[in-house]
């Protein structure tokens, strides 16, 4: 007999308050506070409670987060850090940008050259996609670049007349970018914060940079690779359903009407979608302008007098709220974990497992895979790299493989989650019930294994050759 929905939803939220029950009542154990038992445990019971469906995803966050102070594990005034992090801010402020793309006519022009090499083709369309969003990743923060795709998807599939939350092409479509975005930010150090930080990490423990082009042919091969592989993956799994090419009269009869001069309006707005981007790669040697400065800036910039491209209540109502909440509430809840010691007391118990004795391959895709699957689950990923990256350079100094191989590897796999729409990344494409957690694991597992396969087998190989921070 099969379980109804509504069953799961009620079986979710009791396992998982018997999760906390059985935290909370755990005497600590050596290496580990109750306290980081604790964390743990609410932790994976909120996780459950987003699997199960058991209660809306914003609320479940807050939910977990107001469940640390009632049980005495951290002062109310803390619980809900993650809401004050750039990460969050920025999670926020980057709507703008689309906001402003998605009311000009710009954003019909792009996607009409997008549609205009695929034609009916679904499966075409999809890598056209991927493959813009991967390109302007590899110099542009993640999460914007799969905002402003997901802004064009929203066009075609309005135009294609396909309703978000029953087609296949429209979650083909969400999962895709969301997967370039990840992997494209990987190609080069500029395509990631965490790859900056990395890269500081080894400066500070070799006293050898990696310069931009040999982190391009160390890194990059992969990530390139990796666009078709998942795009295989996902028209195989998913089956997008074709383009009616009648649909799409409607968009090219729109786009030829604009002609080929641009307005003033488009004109603003594409000196917002160069500009921003220009100074967020700047940022990567000028640490005034991070992604957060930027957006803020740039928000104000396009709701300032004398340029008017945004209005606040245009901006708000771009704005994924729900989304934007459990962000926040992953943030926090990471930072719960972390300053109980739960992330530093799995990091050494993983560690002092004899995993390193499996030689150098064995040993880094293993550990690879355990940091990768941990960080689904609990996603900071800065904490993860710099809890990671010390003894695992120790490690490959010992093996003689470059010290820069887990430094560069950790960056690219902590950047976003394959496999779950709890990644804070990966939650601004979970957005209108386009598609389920399950689409999306089913969809990721086997590109995941063999992007961490091959980043294991590559990077040494060629951080080697290139002779990285050696």
């Amino acid at each position: 007999m099969s379980i109804g929905k509504s069953s799961i939803k009620v079986i979710g939220l009791c396992v998982a308050a018997v999760i906390v029950a059985v935290g909370y009542f755990l005497p600590e154990s050596e290496g580990l506070t109750h306290e980081g038992i604790l964390s743990i445990a609410i932790l994976v019971g909120c996780v459950l409670l987003w699997i199960c469906e058991s209660l809306p995803m914003g609320v479940a966050g807050l939910l977990a987060l107001v469940a640390g102070p009632l049980l005495g594990l951290v002062p109310i005034a803390s619980a809900f850090t993650g809401f004050g992090t750039t990460t969050f801010i920025f999670a926020v402020a980057v709507f703008g940008l689309t906001a402003i793309v998605m009311k000009s006519d710009l954003a019909t022009r792009i996607t009409k050259v997008m549609v205009s090499w695929s034609g009916a083709s679904s499966n075409k369309l999809i890598l056209a996609f991927m493959a813009a969003t991967a390109l302007l990743s590899t110099v542009m923060n993640d999460s914007a670049v799969l905002v402003l795709f997901l802004g064009f998807a929203y066009i075609v599939l309005g135009s294609a007349k396909h309703t978000i939350g029953k087609s296949r092409l429209a979650k083909s479509l969400f999962i895709g970018i969301a997967f370039a975005a990840f992997i494209g930010g990987g190609i080069t150090p500029a395509g990631s914060s965490l790859n900056v930080l990395v890269i500081g990490m080894i400066e500070q423990a070799t006293g050898n940079t990696v310069p931009f082009l040999s982190w391009m042919v160390a890194c990059g091969p992969v990530c390139i690779v990796m666009i078709p592989i998942c795009w295989f993956a996902i028209i195989k799994i998913l089956k997008p359903e074709p383009i009616d090419e009648s649909a799409l009269v409607d968009l090219n009869e729109k786009a030829a009407a604009l002609g080929k001069k641009l307005s003033l309006e488009e004109k603003k707005t594409l000196v917002f979608l160069i500009g921003m981007p220009v100074l967020w790669i700047v940022g990567t040697w000028v640490p005034l302008l991070n992604v957060t400065t930027v957006c803020i800036i740039g928000l104000a910039a396009m709701t300032a007098p004398g340029i008017g491209v945004l209005t606040f209540d245009e901006f708000q109502k771009s704005v994924p709220w729900t989304i934007c909440i459990m962000i926040g509430a992953v943030l926090s809840l990471g930072g719960m974990v972390s300053a109980t010691g739960g992330v530093m007391y799995l990091a050494n118990l993983f560690l002092n497992t004899g995993v390193t004795s499996l030689g150098v391959f064995g040993s880094l895709l293993v550990i690879f895979l355990v940091i990768y699957f941990a960080h689904t689950l609990i996603p900071i990923g800065p904490a993860f790299a710099a809890l990671f990256t010390p003894p695992l350079m120790a490690f490959c100094i010992a093996s003689g493989v470059s010290p820069a191989v887990p430094g560069m590897v950790l960056a690219i796999i902590l950047s976003g989650s394959l496999l779950v729409p709890f990644n804070p990344g990966m939650a601004l494409a979970y957005r209108d019930n386009c598609f389920t957690p399950l689409d999306l694991f089913k969809t990721g597992i086997i590109p995941a294994l063999i992007f961490l396969v091959l980043l294991s087998a590559w990077v040494p190989f060629a951080s080697n050759l290139l002779q990285i921070a050696m």
